[in-house]
């Protein structure tokens, strides 16, 4: 029986949370993709379900990342040594091969099929869809699975030896008034005990569930998990694994059973046929490969707004109204507005003819460019295409 990795210096729990902001992160591409892919209202189950982890995916990154703080580390998209290892980048890249976790397979970015779905839940089951935790293959320094990694985050800040009291400082916290749009709530890092009841929160709702959570009741709702509106917010893996078997969890069926409760169907022929095309493919040099750029590069200011938040910093914003009002604004809640912005240009993308593969549309890449050198290449890039159409129409922009 292989040992799971273990954490035994603070160095490496800070490394490890700076990757467990991004193992959150890296979900949300994947299952915005799925969404964004249904046609305009249909498919309003699915719909519902996807948005809501999405929402969760992003509290969760949000815990993650006041730990982090706490400990005096200020979360960042630079790549981290853990482990021995070097180089980990937190940021995700498509199709993705997590360097942390080996059980989930291949990340990629899907419109909404059954494959896809399929993908939803292997991501979210406690043993990524093995029968056993031996079945999974283990790597030196990685993780066999979410809930492996959690554990080791866990039992890192539980030891003394590792995480001292004075370790914690209740520094750049976000609060839970910033967090809005699905269940739970944001907890505020302050000692030993409410760093590990963010990581519980993540375990609890999310991918990290222990496997003896297959033999409980699949609906199993606190309640800090129901909404205003009663919608009931049980665990990733129950509520994908409904979109999966086309019908609900019974309340007395167990999370490992087959969900035998009303109908929940998907019209699999209302959603978009996106199809990805990575940078440097089919479409580069085109209209269509401009889309997909400025799509990249609205994308890498989101995720830089995301960590501009986790980081404290607020964002100045100009009120054309009230030049008076109070200019500095939360950043969260800037970058979620950010995010339904994004979905507008996603969508566009998936109503337009991929023209390299006929009887598809494009599909966002969600590519992030860092700062410096390439950002400033794709911008250049996006511009000179810009200043060609305005001359090729007489001065006249299209």
């Amino acid at each position: 029986m292989t040992e799971p990795t273990r954490i035994t210096s603070i160095k490496d729990l800070k490394a490890a949370l700076q990757l467990a902001v991004g193992l959150e992160l890296s979900t949300v591409p994947v299952y915005l993709t799925g969404l964004y892919s249904i046609d305009t209202g249909g498919n309003t189950d699915a719909t519902q379900t996807i948005r809501s982890v999405v929402m969760e995916e992003m509290l969760h990154m949000t815990l993650a990342a006041n730990v982090l703080n706490a400990l005096g580390e200020i979360p960042s998209t630079a790549p981290v040594d853990f482990h021995g290892r070097r180089n980990l980048s937190p940021i995700p890249a498509y199709p993705l091969d997590s360097p942390l976790v080996t059980g989930i397979g291949t990340l990629e970015l899907l419109p909404l099929t059954p494959r896809a779905v399929d993908g939803f839940v292997r991501i979210e089951h406690p043993l990524h869809g093995a029968a056993t935790l031996g079945d999974i293959p283990a790597q030196p320094g990685g993780f066999r699975t979410i809930g492996e990694f959690y554990d080791a985050v866990d039992a890192a800040l539980a030891d003394p030896a590792i995480c001292p009291d004075s370790a914690f400082q209740p520094v750049r916290q976000i609060p839970d008034s910033e967090y809005y749009g699905g269940a739970g709530h944001v907890v505020e890092v302050k000692d030993r005990a409410t760093a590990r009841e963010a990581v519980l929160k993540i375990i609890d709702q999310g991918e990290g569930l222990p496997e003896e959570c297959l033999h409980r009741p699949a609906k199993t709702v606190t309640d800090a998990d129901r909404l205003g509106s009663g919608w009931q917010m049980y665990s990733h893996y129950a509520r994908f694994r409904e979109l999966q078997a086309g019908r609900r969890f019974r309340t007395d069926q167990q999370a490992g059973e087959h969900p035998e409760g009303a109908l929940l169907l998907i019209d699999y022929s209302a959603v978009r046929p996106a199809l990805y095309v990575p940078r440097n493919g089919d479409v580069d040099g085109s209209p269509e490969g401009a889309a997909l750029d400025a799509f990249d590069l609205a994308y890498s200011h989101l995720v830089d707004d995301i960590y501009r938040a986790f980081a404290g910093r607020p964002v100045e914003v100009t009120d054309p109204l009230d030049p008076h009002a109070e200019r500095e604004r939360p950043a969260l809640r800037l970058a979620v507005h950010a995010m339904y912005g994004l979905k507008n240009a996603a969508t566009a993308l998936m109503r337009t003819p991929n023209p390299a593969k006929p009887g598809h549309t494009l599909c966002p890449r969600f590519s992030y460019v860092p700062p410096g050198g390439d950002r400033d290449k794709l911008v250049q890039r996006l511009e000179n295409r810009t200043d060609n159409r305005t001359d090729n129409r007489g001065g006249q922009p299209r």
